[in-house]
């Protein structure tokens, strides 16, 4: 049974009752997925047009782009979001077909700072099923794992080595001290560059791990968490 579709227009959100829960998809990513696909095709009636953002028109439009690139010799590849670097595409399929494993550092673009993620940025890379197969990382021991933002990234990590596969030219490591608090049980604080705590540490060795590890260093999180 296909979801019903309601439109939030303040936050620019298509919302999709699937009568068990709900889902959201942003109109920009409905108008630039429908875009890349005409673009990858060479299929510009499955562009939007100018009164397509926004609309049930324009996801019915994004639908329909996602049905016909399942339909044509493109579906066997991995499909990248919109906006994703072309070298970090080389480097994850690499690293897909050789099993590498790896660390994945996402955040800013623009700015070039990481988000500081500490879950799902290590492993190697899968591929999902469907009708559009995005990357996925998959952990040790894990069956499946979850889509990457691969138009989010900044760098890519080779684990064995701590070799940077891929660097964003924006990128630079976090400004991160420890510093001590005054909570007796998680003393070790680590302050980020505006000033503010991004966590708090009872031993301060893993303090300086979780810093090392936000700074690219191969550190096995499970040594922090």
């Amino acid at each position: 049974m296909a979801p019903q579709i309601t439109l939030n227009v303040e936050q620019q959100l298509y919302v999709l009752d699937h009568g068990h829960g709900y889902s959201h998809f942003g109109f920009a990513n409905a108008r630039d997925h429908a875009n890349q696909i005409a673009g990858r095709l060479m299929r510009p009636e499955l562009k939007f047009g100018a009164d397509d953002f926004g609309t049930l028109g324009g996801y019915e439009k994004y639908r329909a782009a996602v049905r016909t690139w399942g339909c044509s010799p493109l579906a066997t590849e991995t499909y990248f979001a919109p906006g994703t670097d072309p070298k970090a595409e080389r480097v994850l399929e690499r690293c897909r077909h050789r099993g590498t494993k790896v660390r994945l550092i996402p955040g800013d673009r623009e700015t070039g700072e990481p988000w500081l993620e500490e879950h799902d940025v290590v492993g190697k890379i899968g591929r999902s099923t469907g009708t559009l197969k995005v990357p996925l990382l998959i952990e040790a021991g894990a069956d499946g794992g979850c889509a990457i933002l691969t138009a989010c990234l900044l760098a890519i990590i080779e684990w064995s080595s701590g070799e940077f596969l891929y660097q964003h030219p924006a990128y630079h490591a976090p400004d991160l001290l420890i510093r001590r608090g005054r909570d007796p049980d998680r003393p070790w604080e680590i302050i980020h560059r505006r000033k503010e705590i991004v966590a708090c540490f009872g031993d301060i060795g893993k303090a300086g791990a979780y810093v090392a590890f936000m700074c690219g260093e191969t550190v096995e999180p499970r040594i922090f968490q």
